[in-house]
């Protein structure tokens, strides 16, 4: 085992949070899952298997927030019997299971994509015999840590202040964001990427300099710009979300703008795709507020305006020659012909194969980590069989209905959220696009907890409340 730069300033804000109050391993750890391709550690004995700054933080997250009982009766509350976080720990343990058990019993019956490229052959498109693989245990291992981390922040966002923390610490990941995209470009341009270099260490391939129609694809943070697309439309989301719901107009308009202009510079098909979809939805649920009388301004003001900024912007590019001829090649670069492209026609093969895996297992699936595929639902099925499918179903739809004002007091928490549980949708609708995996990533499982933990009278005394940090102001 290794440890990188990253490795020693992820222990010491780890260690500095356990004499510091809750607040700040909250705001720590939730802004550390930006660093996508940031390894602390590198297991050269697990086949170079990266632990993240976030997982490494989740651990000392646990610590802090479960030493005491402060939120430990909390936690447990959101495991009761058709809570989400009930059927979160049972997909995770039958993940487990499966991890173990598929590979064994239908080894060699099934070829599939392996998560990970076999060393000497060239590309992924290439199959192999099902057979176990390391790729079982890590991928496992990441499902456990999505478990812990929506237990832990169950627990914590069941009370006022923890909500509040919560949200004021996504706030602080859209800024976070930025900044990265921004030095991303800053970087590039100047040819100084290598000041980067401590944060882009993981054992992935990097792809931050690439560019396309005569633009550098922004990654930001991560290891490519597909992530940093998906990422960033998430936290457009809660931010756009937040002004539409009237919460401090002006700051969350600015930060859900440059959240868009450098989500459509990171010229990401996912995050075009996921920009369509959410848009859409959006609009819908706006407009059911319109029939309600619960609709405020700034929702007014979207479900009149953007039908006709649409139309000025479609009719501006189309009298141009110029722009539209630019336009339509930038379309057909990245959506229309994307499945014509050697990556498309791959990814095409992944889902393909995916669906004949669940077909020559009975739709018991290969195991967790076995395979990876192109599109989140395919690839649970692969993995986790119609019974894993089923568990993870009721687990999205617990999180995606649960009531975001039963026993809500706060206005500002109930905002958050609903804008939480519209960057779940989000996420979901990209993961559906692109997900290779059964893993969503623990942003995901923040921002579950955040809108589906059942709200408590606080279990945080007014002494303890007031010696807490200052947060972002959020009104």
């Amino acid at each position: 085992m290794s440890i990188e730069l990253i490795g020693f300033i992820t222990l010491a804000v780890g260690l500095l949070s356990l004499v510091f109050h809750t607040p700040f391993i909250v705001y720590s750890f939730v802004c550390s899952t930006l660093l996508g391709s940031a390894a602390a550690f590198v297991m050269e004995s697990l086949g170079g298997t990266n632990i993240s700054p976030s997982h490494l933080l989740l651990g000392f997250l646990t610590l802090k927030l479960l030493r005491g009982g402060t939120y430990l009766n909390a936690s447990v509350q959101s495991l009761k019997f058709g809570r989400a976080g009930f059927w979160l720990m049972l997909t995770v343990f039958y993940a487990v299971l499966s991890a173990y058990v598929m590979p064994r019993i239908f080894q060699g019956q099934t070829d599939i994509f392996p998560v990970r490229t076999v060393t000497g052959t060239e590309g992924s498109a290439v199959t192999f015999p099902l057979q176990p693989a390391m790729s079982n245990l890590t991928q496992s291992v990441y499902l456990v840590g999505d478990l812990v981390c929506f237990f832990i922040l169950s627990g914590y966002a069941a009370t006022e202040h923890g909500r509040k923390i919560l949200g004021t610490a996504a706030l602080a990941c859209v800024i976070f964001n930025l900044i990265m995209a921004a030095l991303d470009l800053l970087t590039f341009f100047t040819n100084t990427t290598e000041l980067l270099s401590f944060i882009r260490n993981a054992n992935y391939t990097m792809m931050s300099d690439k560019e396309i129609a005569g633009f550098k694809r922004i990654v930001g943070s991560f290891v490519e710009a597909s992530s940093f697309g998906s990422v960033t439309l998430g936290y457009f989301t809660f931010t756009f979300k937040l002004w539409l719901l009237g919460i401090n107009t002006r700051k969350m308009l600015t930060l859900s703008l440059l959240s868009f202009v450098a989500l459509i510079f990171s010229t990401s098909t996912t995050a075009y795709v996921g920009l369509a979809g959410l848009l859409g939805w959006l609009y819908f649920e706006t407009m059911l507020g319109l029939i309600s009388r619960s609709m405020t301004r700034q929702g007014l003001l979207f479900v009149v305006a953007a039908p006709l900024m649409l139309l000025v912007v479609a009719l501006g590019i189309s009298l141009n020659e110029g722009a539209s001829h630019y336009v339509q090649d930038l379309l057909d670069t990245l959506v229309f012909n994307k499945m014509s492209t050697a990556s498309g026609v791959e990814r095409s093969m992944w889902n393909s194969q995916a669906l004949q895996n669940v077909l020559d297992t009975a739709g018991f699936g290969v195991g967790n980590g076995s395979l990876r595929a192109s599109s989140f639902p395919i690839s649970v099925l692969a993995s986790l069989g119609i019974i894993g499918t089923l568990l993870f179903t009721l687990f999205f739809a617990s999180v995606l209905f649960s009531n975001s004002k039963s026993g809500m007091h706060s206005p500002i928490n109930v905002a958050y959220r609903r804008a939480a549980k519209s960057v779940c949708i989000a996420w979901l609708i990209t993961a559906a696009v692109s997900g290779a995996l059964t893993d969503l990533g623990l942003p995901f499982f923040v921002f579950a907890a955040l809108c589906s933990a059942p709200p408590l009278p606080s279990r945080v005394s007014e002494y303890q409340v007031a010696a807490q940090m200052p947060v972002l102001r959020s009104a």
